[in-house]
């Protein structure tokens, strides 16, 4: 599991610079884990060393972040990996792009791992079909929502260390917690479940 995957995966929605809260779809459809959750190392963890925000601009070997208001620069040059639903270079990362980001405080910020439109949902699948499933998502205030997930192409069942799925262990009625991704313009798409 990519280490940007799991850094949400274990967030407590606290993400940052400066502790900024962080937008993303845990904040806006999570909830507490119902399910168990992944682990995660130290290095993962949002802190000190990790800023998030939504991308306003790219600059030369970079881009500009908007996190609550406080624009950040943040610099490619040291950039180990991007994951944005796969692998994928820096240059893929877009005005607009939900980004978490670990790395090295300064200005600019210095970013390692990026991890671009990832989120995380926690509910009980309902209906199934040939491209993904609906998925009644407990909401972090309380109550619930139905959510069409489409399954990626890149999709990961279970984890390192948890209990081994496969897609057919996908029916309805299992309490599930999923990695997504969210496309611009399209369903989101669950990347990994367990």
């Amino acid at each position: 599991m990519p280490s940007q995957q799991r850094a949400l995966l274990s967030s407590s929605g606290h993400l940052g610079h400066s502790s900024v809260r962080r937008r993303d779809a845990q904040e806006e459809q999570g909830s507490s884990s119902p399910s168990p959750a992944p682990p995660s190392g130290p290095a993962d963890q949002p802190g000190p060393n990790s800023v998030s925000g939504r991308v306003i601009r790219l600059t030369e070997g970079g881009a500009v972040l908007d996190s609550a208001g406080q624009e950040i620069e943040v610099s490619f040059s040291r950039i180990i990996d991007v994951w944005r639903e796969t692998f994928v270079a820096s240059t893929a990362i877009q005005v607009g792009d939900d980004l978490f980001v670990n790395g090295t405080d300064g200005s600019p910020f210095m970013a390692a791992h990026i991890s671009a439109n990832i989120g995380r949902i926690d509910g009980v699948i309902r209906e199934i079909d040939e491209v993904g499933m609906l998925v009644e998502v407990e909401l972090r205030w309380g109550g619930t929502k139905l959510q069409h997930l489409d399954l990626s192409p890149y999709i990961e069942y279970g984890y390192a260390g948890g209990p081994k799925l496969t897609r057919a262990d996908l029916v309805v009625g299992r309490t599930i917690g999923a990695v997504i991704y969210r496309r611009p313009g399209g369903s989101p798409r669950a990347t990994r479940v367990w």
